[in-house]
Formats: C-alpha cells, structure tokens, sequence
C-alpha cells in the first residue's frame, strides 16, 4: 500500500511541476522584458504581472520580492552563458590562443544580443556575494579551459589570461549598461585589440 500511495504521488505531482516550471519560464521572461523597459530599479512587479497576464498574487506566490525574481532570471543567464563556453571548446580546440579570444568575445556579442536584460541583472546593486564570487569562479575556470586548448600553449599564463578575459567581458557587459556608450562598436574593438595584443604576447 504505501508504495501504491508513493507512485501515485509521483504521478499526481508531476504535471504540477511542469506547470510550475512553464509559469516560472513566462514570469522570468516578462521579467526581462520589462527590465530592459524600464530599468531594474524602476521595474515594478505590477507590471511584470502585467507583461506575463498574470495576476500579481499568482506572481508573488513564486516571487516575493522583485529581487529574488531579478536574481532567479540572472542565474538562468549565467546557465545559458556558460554553456555557450562548454559549448565552443569543441570549436576552437587547437586554435591560437588570439582566435580562441575572438571566439569568446564574438559569442558573448550574440549573447548580449539575444538577452539584453543580463546588463541590467548584472548591474544589480542586491546580487547575493556569495553567488556573486561562485559564477565569476565558473566563468573563469570555462574561460581558462577554453584557453588550454590553445595551440602554441600558453602554458602558466593560462589562469592570469582567464581572469583578464573575463574582467574584459565584464566592462563590455557594463558598458552595455551605460547611456553614454551603449551600442558603440569602439569600445567592443578596442577591448578585443588589447586581448588580441596580450594573448599573442603570451604565445610562443
């Protein structure tokens, strides 16, 4: 009997998380939309609600606060970006390492392209430190892995190489949230001119 009851559970159980999950997916993209809108702090949850057709009880019983919907929708990108970097070792195994950094560069653009709201997230001034410090740990270690793969190796530099990558990802990412210099191509160009620069430096 009792593992009648256990499988019947499961059964009943699963089609309410899958909706859950659909209702957390419509909510996390009105969430985005509305951000690149208004701006994260401007954002409202009326309106989030509003922008998902849903009712703002419906909203706040899978977010309370607008931060933690912010920071749920922000992990969500993370995932997505680090597995565009799982994704192009295969690509870019045994390529210089300055190809290899023209690659990391040019899909962080389509990323940023695809979701503009990741500017806005990151620019949160409520990102928990501790998940902070765990995501840069992840990007970085992809980021030196992709880099291992370079052909010359650049052997001791890589670790140095992939925090300097990711801390350039990280200005264009800001600066894709600043009014003043938003959309201009320079400063993507000269960022991967210097990158180009110090990556050929470190190749043999």
């Amino acid at each position: 009997m009792p593992s009648q009851k256990s499988s019947t559970d499961t059964t009943n159980r699963s089609p309410k998380q899958q909706r859950g999950r659909e209702r957390v997916a419509i909510l996390t993209e009105a969430a985005a939309k509305v951000f690149v809108e208004k701006g994260y702090e401007a954002a409202t949850m009326t309106e989030i609600a509003a922008e998902a057709k849903s009712s703002i009880g419906s909203l706040y019983q899978f977010f309370p606060t607008k931060a933690l919907l912010a920071e749920a929708l922000h992990i969500e990108r993370l995932r997505q970006l680090n597995t565009i970097l799982l994704d192009l070792q295969h690509d870019v195994a045994g390529k210089r390492a300055a190809e290899i950094g023209e690659e990391i560069f040019a899909r962080l653009g389509n990323f940023l392209g695809e979701y503009p709201e990741f500017p806005v997230l990151a620019a949160r001034r409520d990102i928990p430190k501790d998940r902070k410090a765990k995501s840069r740990a992840e990007l970085r270690a992809n980021i030196a892995a992709l880099l291992r793969t370079a052909v010359p190796s650049i052997g001791q530099d890589v670790d140095l190489l992939a925090a300097l990558v990711l801390e350039l990802l990280r200005i264009i990412v800001t600066a894709a949230y600043d009014p003043d210099i938003a959309g201009d191509p320079r400063m993507v160009t000269e960022l991967r001119g210097m990158l180009r620069k110090r990556l050929d430096e470190a190749t043999p």
